[in-house]
């Protein structure tokens, strides 16, 4: 079990570092960052169409760990 988690800490650090770190980085570069945090908060449905394909990603995350978590152990 121990193995599995440390493979997991490595996809996710890998993840991380080559997709996440580098478009915060861009995004602070170009200023694209600033445009977003200036830009006021409205809630509409683009903010709950977010909420909504976030929960769906996260769920499917959660379902294929699941599922491979639970093949291994057969």
């Amino acid at each position: 079990m121990e193995r599995i988690s440390r493979v997991w800490a490595a996809v996710v650090t890998g993840f991380l570092a080559t997709v996440l770190i580098p478009a915060t980085a861009w995004a602070e570069e170009s200023g694209v960052a600033d445009i977003v945090r200036k830009k006021k908060s409205s809630f509409g449905f683009g903010g709950i169409f977010s909420v909504l394909c976030c929960l769906v990603v996260v769920a499917i995350i959660v379902g294929v760990v699941f599922l491979v978590m639970r093949s291994r152990k057969k």
